[in-house]
This record gives structure tokens, C-alpha cells and sequence, in this order.
């Protein structure tokens, strides 16, 4: 198992970067700006009451290292559920977070935090771990697997901030 620890900071209060968290209008301009082959989408709860956010997507693996591609293939199926918490009385929140690459043995598990950082700043952050089953390569592709969570991550930031800056 590699750990993984990510953060985005977003110039908005945390009730607006939850409310953006919880809008299908939102999660699907962040998986499309992945450039998924395909991709779907479900949202259940919302932000007041707390939520789930399920994507599933096929992304192509081009940026993957050779014997990464000759394991995996042409694309990577990849299923995300993230369930959040309503709030606290300080506006912060707290869920999980579970990765699997579909047809593969790995997965990545793990929490999600948002917290305020003064009136017009919120932090997001991950924390969990990889874990690939896979006889020698295993550890090779997990901290393959945590580069791509930080990439994800920095794309999922310029989308919600051009988000929260229109809305």
C-alpha cells in the first residue's frame, strides 16, 4: 500500500464548494475535463443534508508508463464514490472515499475533508492509500497511481475555481 495526501484550496466559502460538490452540472465538467472515452455520473442527497457522488469513467492510459499500459491495456476503468457529511456547525465536512480500477485488482481507499480557511477560503483534502494486488509490480504502479490522484487533483482545482468564479 502507497499513501496518498492531496489538497485543492478554493477562494470561496465552504458552503458554496459544497454546493458546487453536490451539482451533477459541476461533477460532469470535471470528469469531462479528465477527457474520459466515457463516462457516467450519478448524485444522491444533497448539499444541505449530505451527499454521494458516484463517476465512473474510461480514461485512455497514454501518460502511463510502458509496463503499466502492457498490464492495463489501452484504457483505465475507474469507479469513484465519494460520500460526504452534512455540514458542521462551522461548515466543515467529512467523508470517504473509495477508488477501484474496474477488472483490476487495485483500488485506492480513504477520507475527505473540507474546512474552512478564513471567510472566503476552503480546504479540500485527501488522504488514503493505493493498493495494486499485482506480483512485482505492484508498489511500481501504487506510486504511478498516487502521481495521477495529484494530477487529477490540480485539473479538478482549475475546474472548480472557473466554476465557483462564474456561479
Amino acid at each position: 500500500m502507497t499513501p496518498f495526501n492531496a489538497r485543492i484550496t478554493y477562494a470561496a466559502p465552504a458552503a458554496e464548494v459544497a454546493e458546487m460538490l453536490a451539482d451533477p452540472a459541476y461533477v460532469e465538467r470535471k470528469v469531462a475535463a479528465s477527457k474520459p472515452v466515457s463516462s457516467a455520473v450519478e448524485l444522491q442527497g444533497t448539499a444541505a443534508e449530505g451527499f454521494t457522488v458516484t463517476t465512473q469513467r474510461a480514461l485512455p492510459t497514454d501518460d502511463l508508463a510502458p509496463a503499466v499500459q502492457n498490464l492495463i491495456g489501452r484504457t483505465i476503468e475507474l469507479r469513484l464514490i465519494e460520500r460526504w457529511d452534512a455540514a458542521a456547525p462551522d461548515g466543515s465536512r467529512q467523508g470517504s472515499v473509495d477508488l477501484d480500477v474496474l477488472g483490476k485488482p487495485a483500488s485506492a481507499r480513504g477520507t475527505v475533508t473540507l474546512v474552512p480557511a478564513g471567510a472566503d477560503q476552503t480546504v479540500l483534502t485527501y488522504e488514503g492509500s493505493v493498493e495494486a494486488r499485482i506480483p512485482l509490480l505492484g508498489r511500481k504502479i501504487e506510486q504511478q497511481a498516487v502521481q495521477q490522484v495529484q494530477t487529477v487533483l490540480n485539473l479538478e482545482q482549475a475546474v472548480g475555481s472557473a466554476w465557483l468564479a462564474q456561479h
